[in-house]
């Protein structure tokens, strides 16, 4: 653990629903499930319209048709999101040469690793989360992130969730 919050944690909110629902607008502000759409299939993601009826990832596709039956249920389109997490990725990579990717839509970023030092103040800090939102939106086409920073990856990840 740091003494300073200088680990920087994004997650991009409801990120395959959200790439659907960005590319396809008759999606937009209706239920999307990505994931495997046959008898065995599981969720994969579900935006957040979807999880207002209990549709969780990890969950069977039947029962996640039996609790949203007027959901959109998408096998995923994987290209466009690779594309889309690589825009991302550029931008956290402009912050700190030190990125940790976990997946496609959650990564690591240690803030002190880069050349010019940010300013880790509390207010600094909340301008650096803000700006980062700002940026994912702007390369993303209107996607958002939740972000957390503090001295370890498991309290920003927490605060990532909050």
């Amino acid at each position: 653990m740091r003494n300073e919050a200088s680990i920087l944690h994004v997650d991009l909110d409801a990120f395959f629903a959200a790439v659907e629902q960005r590319d396809k607008p008759s999606l937009r502000g209706k239920p999307v499930v990505v994931g495997g759409v046959g008898p065995r299939g599981v969720v994969a993601t579900a935006s957040y319209e979807a999880r207002r009826f209990g549709v969780r990832s990890a969950m069977s596709t039947a029962e996640a048709r039996s609790r949203c039956p007027h959901a959109a249920f998408l096998s995923g389109r994987f290209e466009a999101y690779r594309l889309t997490s690589g825009a991302v990725m550029t931008e956290l990579r402009a912050m700190s040469p030190l990125v940790e990717p976990l997946s496609l839509d959650e990564a690591y970023v240690d803030l002190a690793a880069g050349s010019a030092a940010p300013d880790l103040s509390p207010e600094g800090l909340v301008d650096i989360a803000g700006q980062l939102k700002r940026s994912v939106y702007q390369v993303t086409g209107g996607l958002t992130a939740s972000v957390g920073i503090a001295t370890s990856k498991l309290v920003a990840k927490i605060a990532s969730e909050l």
